[in-house]
């Protein structure tokens, strides 16, 4: 029996008037114009409805190039004739529990190993998932509304770590296509902005999962069925594990569980990810970190560092004329199969980061910050040797780990650093986040000074630890940049070559 139609039920948050509702992706899409973006506090369910409305739109609208998209943009609003047309063909492949085609499960999936639905979500306690925020238990999860089972859903098809699974004749499954990299979405004033705007146009962007025949559980045993990962549709809602949910008349408690298609890796890229360079001169996907905020590995994926812009910007600075949309990265952070931290992460749009200056200057901040920091270690190994001599080296390492200095500074420019992105293009930029600098290393090293005690050996040492720091700031103001706005080299004190000052050059 049919029920739960995920394009007219109400599943997805979104504020719209103020107020958080939930609508169905025919109203989602309809309403876009109307609605300020998708609510919700979970960062992949952010991200994995987002890529669910965009799978629709490729399509329905086959966006082709830039005129199309500005064209579209123009419009203020999706053409609700071509939607409700498109959606009317495949209104029956969308019903969240169906006897042959259920969205996104597999109906025959032997249901002898039942597992609780919460597997489906890496923030819940269940299996082998670290507890993050939930202390639910395998025996007896509870009962979630149709509503929240499709959203789980969709978050584990497109987050789903690879690792063991021993089901169907697969002992071991692969990663979603969001597993391990960071997700890009350029936020615009509106919802029907927001997918404007990540709409990036593709020659051919794939045949959909619900256009595709119903998948069986003969098609996924042993991995039997294996599509190359590329196109926008099918993979920004791939069938990543074999799913069915067992309806309990009033919400989900249970589901069926098994491998689904395998993944086969092709030379495409995906327009939400931005990707590195490494030592051998392999592209790698760009991740989040439990170390570090990402803005840190920002110049990563700069041209000049060998690395891959994601595509949702490179195509939302052609579309933009306008300063006032934001950066959304989003994702999680995993080790192996475990996952440790989901993360949201909002930046400006850094326009400016495509000119020559801005992308020579961006790099100059990174460098800058850096560098900061690596002379404020040397100021806490400076003070860890005052403190306690040169005999236990591991003593002074747990002494330097205790100190707050480094965590201080990095929080302060976690503040920062999307002050300065605004600000990038700005003949003045790079002075004001030297300036940004100075003060979070100061204030790290102020509190840090309290940290240490007050017996003689302790101001002795803070003494010397003063004068490392001294150093420090002063080799900020060696390399500081010139009030014409470029950055000076260090050494000779001269403006970079290749900068014409503080001229702004932006590509539209």
């Amino acid at each position: 029996m049919a029920k739960f139609n995920l394009l007219e039920e109400p599943w997805i948050p979104v504020l719209q008037q103020g107020r958080v509702v939930e609508v169905g992706v025919e109203k989602a899409l309809l309403d876009a114009h109307t609605i300020a973006r998708i609510e919700t506090p979970s960062p992949l369910e952010e991200a994995a409805l987002h890529r669910l409305l965009l799978a629709v739109l490729y399509r329905v609208l086959s966006p082709k190039g830039g005129c199309d998209a500005k064209d579209l943009l123009a419009q203020g609003r999706l053409d609700s004739h071509a939607l409700e047309a498109y959606l009317a063909q495949v209104r029956d492949r969308f019903y969240l529990f169906h006897d042959t085609a259920p969205f996104l499960q597999i109906p025959d999936l032997p249901q002898e190993d039942l597992l609780p639905w919460s597997k489906l979500l890496p923030q819940l306690a269940s299996g082998n998932n670290p507890t993050l925020f939930d202390h639910s238990v395998d025996d007896n999860p509870p009962l979630i509304s149709y509503a929240e089972a499709a959203r789980a859903l969709l978050v584990h098809q497109a987050f789903a770590p690879g690792g063991l699974l021993r089901r169907m004749g697969v002992t071991s499954a692969k990663d979603a296509p969001l597993a391990r990299p960071a997700v890009f979405l350029v936020e615009g004033e509106n919802l029907f902005q927001t997918l404007i705007l990540n709409l990036v146009p593709q020659e051919d962007s794939g045949l959909p999962i619900w256009e595709r025949p119903p998948l069986t559980a003969k098609d996924i045993h042993g991995y039997a069925t294996k599509w190359p990962l590329e196109g926008t549709s099918l993979v920004y809602a791939w069938p990543s594990r074999g799913v069915l949910y067992l309806d309990e008349g009033n919400g989900v408690r249970w589901m069926a569980y098994g491998p689904g298609v395998e993944p086969l890796d092709v030379a495409w890229r995906d327009p939400m990810v931005a990707y590195r360079m490494d030592q051998k001169g392999n592209l790698l996907t760009l991740r989040l970190s439990m170390e570090r905020s990402f803005w840190r590995d920002f110049g990563a994926m700069l041209p000049a560092a060998g690395g891959v812009i994601p595509s949702v910007m490179e195509h939302a600075i052609e579309l933009l004329d306008y300063d006032t949309p934001s950066l959304r990265v989003l994702g999680q952070v995993s080790d192996q199969a475990k996952i440790l931290d989901i993360r949201r992460e909002v930046y400006p749009f850094p326009q400016d980061m495509f000119t020559p200056e801005g992308t020579v200057w961006l790099q100059e901040a990174l460098k800058l910050a850096e560098g900061t920091a690596k002379g404020l270690e040397g100021v806490a190994w400076a003070l860890a040797r005052g403190v306690l001599g040169d005999r236990d080296a591991k003593e002074r390492e747990n002494f330097v780990n205790s100190l707050p200095l480094m965590r201080l500074y990095w929080h302060q420019l976690d503040l920062d650093f999307p002050k300065f992105l605004d600000r990038l293009g700005k003949p003045d930029s790079l002075d004001f986040w030297r300036e940004r600098l100075g003060d979070a290393a100061s204030r790290a090293w102020g509190e840090t000074r309290r940290f240490v005690g007050t017996e003689g050996r302790h101001l002795k040492a803070l003494a010397g630890a003063d004068m490392s720091f001294a150093e420090v700031l002063a080799s900020l103001q060696k390399a500081a940049p010139s009030r014409e706005g470029g950055p000076k080299d260090a050494l000779t004190g001269q403006p970079q070559e290749g900068l014409s000052g503080g001229a702004n050059a932006r590509r539209r």
